[in-house]
């Protein structure tokens, strides 16, 4: 089973919907802003939750910018309010800052001058740049963002500005990063502006509310139960000591009691194969277009991933709102277009087997032998390739052989990963030296053409729409995507107090690898 709380494998920080768009923080808070109508028969906003109870991993120390587990990361989201938050379409919403403005490379925040700290104190741009720079370090778990980011300064006390290397205009994404009082963090416990502060007794830590907050708790007080492993977990969630709480899916749900609900969400981790194009048999695009209409995907999702993920072919989080507004096709699946793809590079059948130059193919599908779910997968790929007349055979390697067996070209496919940065940039999985491999590059032929090179900076900076885009992706297909990772919240319905939430979107946090490592 994997561990849900060492997010070098998992992705954090979650954008949590309650019926409506909101926060995993909303989820706990109600906007005095948003009252129910009296006369509504099933208001939105629950009634006050008492005695609620949330995991923290005791194995690592509660900070704002070097937690790396899940459970934590959703109490430092609870105490620590950012410039902006994701809504459930992972479009920014405002949270600390009143507005921002977006004009090419550069961003300006213009923060909400009532906006407090919980001690009280107002919230100016210098705590911004004091933040970045926490978050920028090289212990934090932010500093990949700032790879996208040139500079920031405070221009006015309540204006901050932050460049970007891009005229991207998903860039402001990145900037969902945990503001702190300026210096507190030299003083103990980091002051923050969410609606929870961190105390503790001699019993352990909990969370008290923040009475500064422009938001009112739905509870006065939620305790941390600290755990150190998965079972623990697993114990306290099934048996309601703790009332929500991320759920490892993996090997299924059969290991909660009846009490506990199920919530799935689609993550933004990537699966992904990419064909060695280095191989004279498939240095046609054709060839390259018949791997991706012969790979079934909604095969490896209901059958290996229990319907818990959701299959793609284009490398874009499906519940993003560009992706739902372009309303594509969701499965290209098709035995007919592969073969049309297959034939047309020359790679035919002879009876039975598909040949190049008249010999049988024998493909290598590299994987991780690490991760029991993708070597699953590269069978299913495998069992696919045989059915268009492939020979096909997986081999499983360790993370550090299999980085030099692709690097070395001895295979045909292997089996990547990747978290996408929130800014929604695959830049940072093509220019992997794993991918950028798999094509050969020289000053005479570089590894992307000049059109699709041009159509991502168009894409990103918003001239041409996704599916203008992803025409051109098909052509060239750096890379060929499989699905974006579920994950799960697990909710146990013994609460004092009724509350109904909805499905989430757990959003990637910062970490980008390409394979698991």
């Amino acid at each position: 089973m994997k561990n849900p709380f060492f997010v070098t494998t998992v992705i954090i920080a979650l954008v949590l919907a309650l019926l409506s768009s909101c926060t995993f923080t909303e989820f706990f808070t109600h906007s005095v802003l948003d009252e129910p109508d009296e006369h509504e028969d099933d208001p939105i906003i629950p009634a006050t939750i008492k005695n609620f109870t949330l995991p923290r991993y005791s194995g690592e120390e509660i900070s704002p910018y070097g937690s790396k587990s899940t459970a934590n990361r959703d109490i430092i989201s609870l105490c620590y309010g950012a410039l902006i938050t994701l809504d459930s379409s992972l479009n920014a919403v405002p949270q600390i800052c009143d507005h921002f403005d977006i004009a090419g490379d550069t961003v300006v925040f213009y923060l909400d001058e009532n906006a407090v700290f919980s001690d009280g104190s107002h919230i100016t741009a210098s705590d911004c740049v004091y933040s970045f720079a926490k978050a920028s370090a090289a212990d934090s778990v932010f500093k990949n963002r700032f790879s996208a980011v040139s500079g920031y300064d405070d221009t006015d006390t309540y204006v901050f500005t932050v460049r970007f290397t891009t005229d991207n205009i998903y860039n402001v994404n990145l900037t969902s990063i945990p503001v702190i009082k300026s210096g507190s963090d030299l003083r103990g416990v980091p002051v923050g502006s969410g609606p929870y502060v961190f105390n503790s007794d001699e019993g352990g830590m909990f969370l008290t509310a923040n009475k500064n907050a422009t938001v009112l708790p739905l509870t006065e007080r939620i305790d941390l139960l600290a755990f150190a492993n998965t079972e623990e977990l697993l114990y306290n969630i099934n048996y309601g000591n703790v009332h929500l709480s991320y759920a490892d899916l993996s090997e299924g749900s059969s290991s909660f009691r009846g009490t506990v609900e199920i919530k799935d969400f689609t993550t933004n981790n990537l699966l992904f194969a990419v064909v060695n194009r280095n191989k004279e048999y498939f240095a046609s695009q054709d060839a390259v277009k018949g791997i991706t209409y012969a790979l079934n995907r909604e095969g490896i999702v209901s059958n290996i991933l229990s319907s818990s993920s959701r299959s793609v072919w284009y490398p874009f989080n499906p519940d993003w709102s560009k992706t739902k507004e372009a309303d594509l096709n969701t499965n290209i699946y098709s035995s007919n277009t592969a073969h049309d793809f297959f034939n047309s590079s020359a790679l035919v059948l002879s009876g039975t087997q598909r040949v190049w130059n008249g010999q049988p193919l024998e493909l290598v599908i590299l994987v991780n032998q690490e991760s029991i779910i993708k070597t699953e997968i590269a069978a299913h790929i495998a069992e696919n390739l045989r059915n268009f007349g492939f020979g096909a055979v997986v081999k499983t390697l360790q993370w550090d052989e299999m980085k030099a067996a692709v690097l070395a070209g001895e295979y045909d496919i292997f089996i990547g990963e990747t978290n996408i940065f929130p800014n929604m940039d695959i830049m940072p999985v093509m220019m992997n030296e794993l991918v950028l491999s798999s094509r050969t590059a020289s000053d005479e032929q570089p590894a992307y053409s000049e059109e699709f090179l041009s159509s991502i900076s168009d894409f990103y900076s918003g001239k041409i729409d996704m599916r203008t885009f992803l025409s051109i992706y098909q052509d060239e297909l750096p890379f060929i995507p499989l699905y974006f990772s579920g994950g799960a919240l697990a909710i146990n319905r013994k609460i004092s107090g009724s509350f109904s939430p909805c499905c989430f979107n757990l959003f990637s946090d910062p970490e980008t690898w390409v394979l698991e490592q």
